[in-house]
């Protein structure tokens, strides 16, 4: 019970919800998207688009999964090679799902579906988009940094000690259930106090 009071609960406060481990972001219907109103993505690749990869799935000949578009930007979240792919056998279209979150939620989903499915990040991609979702996200627990980026939660909290003052210093942070947990013990025994 006192975990409970000392504990603020994101259902109660909208801007401290937060991904559960296995954040997946509510994605539209699948739509067709004309290629050419498609713009490049902010992909958490420092390689860019890999030919290797690319001429594997050319080779696959059939119909690939929709890719994942930011609709208020139009910006590829997932699936850069697949547009490539449909742009090079000359389709006029492609089917997508469109995310109508926040651009810096649409990064966090970018990291999440490229160390998931397809060809993996670098761990120095991660360790990148790592840092990045620390400056964007700087009140997630490090554990829920690690479960979207496929880091360990020490690598996290390394790189969060590393970035010290360049990323901001909540009072709480939001962890894996959601919940938001005071930083500071005394300010937990307070409100488990009161």
């Amino acid at each position: 019970m006192k975990q409970e009071t000392a504990t603020v609960r994101a259902e109660e406060n909208p801007a401290l919800r937060a991904p559960s481990p296995e954040w997946a972001p509510a994605l539209s219907e699948v739509v067709t998207v004309p290629v050419a109103a498609l713009l490049p993505a902010d992909s958490p690749r420092a390689r860019g688009e890999d030919p290797e990869h690319l001429r594997t799935l050319a080779e696959l000949g059939r119909d690939l999964p929709p890719i994942i578009v930011h609709r208020s930007t139009m910006r590829v979240i997932d699936g850069m090679h697949r547009l490539r792919v449909a742009a090079a056998e000359g389709r006029a279209d492609i089917p997508v799902h469109f995310f109508e979150g926040p651009e810096r939620d649409a990064f966090v989903l970018s990291v999440q579906s490229n160390t998931r499915h397809g060809l993996p990040l670098s761990r120095a991609e991660r360790t990148a988009a790592a840092g990045r979702i620390l400056g964007s996200h700087a009140d997630w627990a490090d554990r829920m940094i690690a479960e979207v980026t496929g880091l360990s939660t020490k690598t996290v909290r390394a790189l969060r000690r590393e970035m010290g003052g360049a990323i901001p210093h909540p009072a709480a942070r939001i962890g894996r259930d959601g919940r938001a947990r005071p930083l500071d013990s005394a300010t937990g025994r307070l409100r488990a106090a009161s």
